[in-house]
């Protein structure tokens, strides 16, 4: 980033020094939340699947899409990234599968992981 205008602070998180890419995993799911909020899910799951380009096994992406696809009626598609998600650094996932309404059509699923 550069400024334009003298006296000027900017403030850069997230990214290479130099570029302006890759985005952030969190910016995915920030421009696929008003598809979400629509029902359009498809849209949603679009946005999303481009970030895992640059963020393959990242656990909020991967969470959001299992969401998506589980909302959207796609069982093994939700099942795959929810696992990837599982496998992931984050330990907050389990928790947001225990409780998250969005799974519920999945939970069922002999394959839906175990949550312990």
């Amino acid at each position: 980033a550069t400024a334009l205008e003298p006296v000027t602070t900017i403030v850069v998180f997230s990214g290479e020094p130099g570029s302006a890419l890759p985005p952030a995993a969190f910016e995915y799911w920030y421009a696929a939340e008003p598809h979400y909020i629509a029902g359009d899910y498809d849209s949603g799951i679009t946005t999303l699947d481009e970030g895992l380009e640059y963020h393959p096994d990242n656990p909020g992406l991967n969470y959001q899409l299992a969401c998506y696809h589980a909302l959207a009626g796609r069982s093994p598609e939700a099942i795959k990234h929810l696992k990837i998600a599982l496998a992931g650094s984050d330990g907050r996932v389990a928790g947001w599968a225990r409780e998250d309404e969005d799974l519920d059509s999945i939970r069922a699923d002999p394959d839906f992981p175990k949550l312990d």
